[in-house]
C-alpha cells in the first residue's frame, strides 16, 4: 500500500514529531484516544453525541418542513421510490444548522482542526443514501488540502433493514493520483468540467483496487439514534442497499472547513 503524502498544509497532528507538541500532551487521555484513532482509521465514532430531546426537536422541524414542501419531495423521489437527499436544509431549518454548535461538534472540531472551523453545508437523508464506495475529494475540494471534516449524526438507529454507512477504515492513507490521473484525460486542470463521470469512477475503481491490494475492507456502521461519526477528507464512505425501502433512516452530514 502506499501512504498518501501530506499536503502543504498539514493538520496538526499530521506532522512526525506530533506527540512532542504542547498540544498533543497537554490533551485528556479521552483526548489522545480520539486522535490516535482517527489517525489510525480516518474516522471516529462518538456514542450517544446528541440528547433524544435534541434529536426529536430536529425531526419535528424535519416534519415540518416536509409538509410545506411534499409536492416537490414526491416529485424528486429517486427510481427506486426513495426519498432524495437534501442539501442545504439548515438554511431553512435552524435546528439542523444548530448541531454545528453542539457541545460534541465543537470539541471534536476544535481538537482535530487546532483552529477556527466554519459550517460550509449540511444533506439530510430521509433515508439510506445507497451510495457505491467513493471518496469526495475530487468533487469536494479546499484549500489548503484535506482541511474540512464531514460529521454524521444518526437521528434514528441505521440498521441493515434501513441502509447503514459503509467505510473503509485506513482507507484514508491510501494513496491515488488524481492529478496525474486527471493529465491523462485533459491537457489542462482548467479544462476540467464540474462533473466528469469517466474520471469519477475511474477514480473510484482505482481506489477499490488499491484497498483490496492491501487487504482493506468496507465495514458497515450500524449507528443508534443520537451517535455521530466524524471522518477524515480521505475516508471513504457509501451506503448498503436498504433491505426496506418503506422506512426512514434520518441523518444530518456538516461539511465543516476552516474558516
Amino acid at each position: 500500500m502506499r501512504i498518501a503524502s501530506l499536503p502543504k498544509g498539514k493538520l496538526w497532528f499530521d506532522y512526525a514529531n506530533y506527540k512532542q507538541q504542547p498540544r498533543f500532551l497537554n490533551l485528556s487521555d479521552e483526548e489522545k484516544a480520539i486522535i490516535e484513532q482517527f489517525k489510525r482509521e480516518g474516522c471516529y465514532l462518538y456514542k450517544n453525541a446528541i440528547s433524544d430531546e435534541v434529536v426529536d426537536t430536529i425531526d419535528d422541524a424535519i416534519d415540518d418542513w416536509m409538509v410545506d414542501n411534499i409536492s416537490s419531495l414526491v416529485a424528486n423521489k429517486r427510481p427506486d421510490g426513495t426519498y432524495p437527499r437534501l442539501i442545504g436544509l439548515h438554511e431553512e431549518v435552524p435546528a439542523i444548522e444548530a448541531l454545528f454548535s453542539t457541545e460534541v461538534t465543537l470539541k471534536l472540531q476544535n481538537l482535530l482542526f487546532g483552529r477556527g472551523d466554519s459550517l460550509f453545508t449540511t444533506i439530510t437523508f430521509i433515508q439510506g443514501s445507497q451510495q457505491p464506495l467513493h471518496r469526495d475529494i475530487p468533487v469536494f475540494n479546499v484549500s489548503p488540502d484535506n482541511f474540512y471534516f464531514r460529521i454524521w449524526f444518526a437521528l434514528e438507529d441505521a440498521t441493515p433493514e434501513n441502509g447503514t454507512l459503509t467505510g473503509v477504515k485506513g482507507g484514508h492513507k491510501v494513496a491515488v493520483e488524481r492529478h496525474k490521473m486527471a493529465h491523462k484525460f485533459y491537457s489542462r486542470f482548467e479544462d476540467i468540467p464540474e462533473q466528469d463521470p469517466v474520471l469519477w469512477h475511474k477514480h473510484q475503481d482505482t481506489l477499490k483496487q488499491q484497498y483490496e491490494e492491501a487487504g482493506l475492507v468496507e465495514e458497515t456502521f450500524e449507528l443508534s439514534k443520537g451517535d455521530l461519526l466524524i471522518w477524515h477528507p480521505l475516508f471513504s464512505h457509501g451506503g448498503s442497499e436498504i433491505e426496506n425501502k418503506r422506512l426512514s433512516r434520518r441523518s444530518v452530514v456538516l461539511h465543516v472547513t476552516l474558516k
